[in-house]
């Protein structure tokens, strides 16, 4: 009796011990880094990934059978024209003004919406003179004039990789397609490539798409001409001037963006070496001045200085447009009135602190000048 019980108790504590070897086991099958439920997020992050990019895809396709410019309302019932050979992203929460209008060209480049309230413009401008021009610009500069600073003018100088003549018309048709269409389509992006290794020069292909390499290393002059070969659907694309940069800050703030996060600090929404992240499972990091890349995972803390590649962090983003706010400096057309350092570009840089350079702040340097730090944005018109 005694050693049939005596041998009951050790199988039930041999029992016992291997029922907790087990369950650990299956715990960390569960749970562990490679585990069930580790995995499920994993595949299904990787279905959404791939749902979203077969949405962009779809709508390039649709974008190529627009053959003539269209108005689009959104659920709202709010209207814009949508270029030849553009869509509206299918993509949920990319489709409404509210919330930030994405469009797509035939080529995969995505624009975003920036409206211009036209209740802010003159009444009953024909332009069949330059003195139309010069009023729908003061008012336009008055209307944005919290986010301008005393000095800069969108005026020629040479080195903006325009003639002087060249640069009027293009000044002209942009304020013209302002007041007639009520805003203008941005890059998304900044502007980017796929095409490694980084040089000096403008030969690789520019793109306005997620998980591009921010296309550096090059002089405003070649950054306008890379911008004109962005042009979709019979419009014309450019670098911006600096009063469409002040233009979005009045419509970011129009849709509930803090003055003091634009003039202040934009280090919450950008890419600055105070900002704190984790990147996104598409996105590449650099932190050698963009020499060599990264992938995920990435979490960055404060005091670090790294490049991303587009789209990179959707915490950087306002209204679906991506490191308006400090990924790397934006080159522009306007004239900072210093010929000996004319060029003017925005939107701060990753190793700044972010409330050093807010978004809407400007900087400028040498008609030659081309660094790491520098690349572009550009407009339909």
């Amino acid at each position: 009796m005694k050693r049939n019980e005596g041998i009951t108790m050790i199988a039930l504590i041999v029992t016992i011990v291997i029922l907790l070897i087990l369950a650990g086991i299956t715990i960390g099958a569960i749970t562990g880094n490679n585990g069930l439920i580790g995995q499920t997020q994993e595949a299904k992050e990787q279905t959404e990934i791939g749902e979203e990019k077969e949405l962009r895809r779809l709508t390039a396709l649709e974008a190529a059978t627009n053959l003539e410019e269209h108005e689009f309302e959104d659920s709202n019932g709010e209207k814009v024209i949508i270029p030849a050979e553009c869509a509206v992203s299918q993509v949920e929460g990319e489709n409404t003004l509210e919330d930030g209008l994405v469009i797509i060209d035939k080529n995969e480049n995505e624009w975003v919406w920036i409206e211009v309230s036209k209740s802010k413009m003159p009444e009953n401008l024909n332009f069949e003179s330059n003195e139309d021009y010069t009023i729908l610009e003061t008012a336009l500069q008055n209307y944005a004039n919290d986010y301008r600073i005393d000095g800069y003018t969108d005026e020629y100088y040479e080195g903006c990789g325009l003639e002087e003549r060249d640069y009027t018309i293009l000044k002209q048709n942009m304020l013209k397609s302002i007041y007639e269409n009520g805003g203008f389509f941005i890059g998304r992006y900044e502007v980017g490539t796929f095409d490694l290794p980084v040089t000096n020069n403008d030969t690789r292909t520019a793109v306005i798409q997620e998980g591009a390499y921010p296309y550096n290393y090059i002089t405003c002059s070649q950054a306008q001409k890379l911008s004109e070969r962005l042009s979709i659907g019979g419009k014309k694309s450019s670098l911006m001037f600096g009063i469409q940069w002040d233009l979005i800050m009045k419509f970011l703030e129009s849709k509930g963006v803090s003055q003091s996060e634009l003039k202040v600090d934009s280090s919450d929404w950008g890419n600055y070496n105070n900002s704190l992240y984790s990147i996104n499972k598409k996105a590449q990091y650099s932190m050698n001045q963009g020499n060599t890349w990264n992938g995920y995972p990435y979490t960055k803390n404060e005091d670090k200085e790294i490049i991303l590649t587009t789209g990179a962090v959707n915490k950087n983003k306002k209204l679906n447009i991506f490191d308006l706010a400090g990924n790397l400096w934006e080159f522009t057309l306007e004239y900072s009135n210093n010929p000996a350092i004319p060029v003017s570009f925005r939107g701060g840089r990753s190793y700044d602190k972010g409330s050093l350079t807010p978004v809407y702040k400007r900087n400028c340097y040498l008609v030659d000048h081309s660094s790491y730090d520098l690349t572009f944005r550009v407009f339909l018109y």
